[in-house]
């Protein structure tokens, strides 16, 4: 499983439905769920009880006007997820796997916003739509790819043919078992022990960020999905 732990005045979601607050804090009101105020003299990681509702997936982004980045953001690596990063402006916190703010609030790179504000909690997270299409499609050539060598396993081992899960590992179920919904990205065919990779098809039902943790992909895919936002990245620079 994945935790995290989120930057001042953030929101982190930890195991098994449990908030992380990170540093630097100078207190926490217990089972609130309110963040508290930063203090810059506190390296610290408090940890209280959180609203535990599924996050509602949004139509859209923050708009621009209210979102922009500047050079005073504020960038924070997550120490309990491999990939996570924080990026702070004054207004909002957004969610990326890159380690500097995006280039704009319209970037794909951005997994999604959580407002800058003491009372923020885990319902008031908004995924950014345009990223998770990026996702389903590096998750495809990804497996096009051969990057997987998890699924890739698991495909050789399916006693049958059939659909097999790509699930979100910071919340793996027991062996033989089918994770929760809002866990399961995605699901491509196995024929004769080889993954269909044309026949990913992406699940609604599938959340970016739940009490679990943010998104963890399987190793490799994982890395395949970072090249790919780099590379947006770099494009989105060059037409700024």
């Amino acid at each position: 499983m994945a935790s995290l732990a989120a930057l001042p005045r953030s929101v982190g979601f930890g195991l098994r439905g449990r908030a992380c607050l990170s540093t630097p804090l100078r207190s926490m009101a217990g089972g609130s769920g309110r963040i508290a105020s930063p203090s810059p003299s506190t390296m610290s990681v408090a940890k209280s009880r959180f609203s535990t509702s599924p996050t509602s997936r949004q139509s859209s982004s923050p708009s621009s006007s209210s979102h922009s980045f500047t050079s005073s953001s504020s960038s924070s690596k997550d120490p309990s997820h491999p990939h996570l990063y924080y990026h702070q402006n004054h207004t909002h916190l957004s969610l990326s796997f890159l380690p500097h703010p995006p280039s704009s609030s319209r970037s794909k790179t951005v997994i999604g916003y959580l407002p800058s504000r003491p009372d923020a909690t885990l319902q008031d997270f908004k995924e950014e739509p345009r990223f998770l299409d990026v996702l389903h499609d590096a998750i495809k050539s990804g497996l096009e790819q051969g990057k997987a060598q998890s699924v890739i396993f698991e495909a050789e081992t399916r006693p049958t043919d059939g659909w097999i899960h790509i699930t979100d590992e910071r919340a793996l179920p027991p062996a033989g078992r089918i994770g929760e919904t809002e866990d399961l990205i995605g699901s491509v065919y196995v024929q004769e022990g080889k993954i269909v990779a044309s026949t990913y098809s992406p699940l609604p039902t599938y959340r970016t960020v739940t009490p679990n943790g943010v998104l963890t992909l399987p190793k490799g895919l994982d890395e395949h999905l970072i090249s790919i936002l780099e590379n947006i990245d770099k494009e989105e620079r060059g037409s700024a």
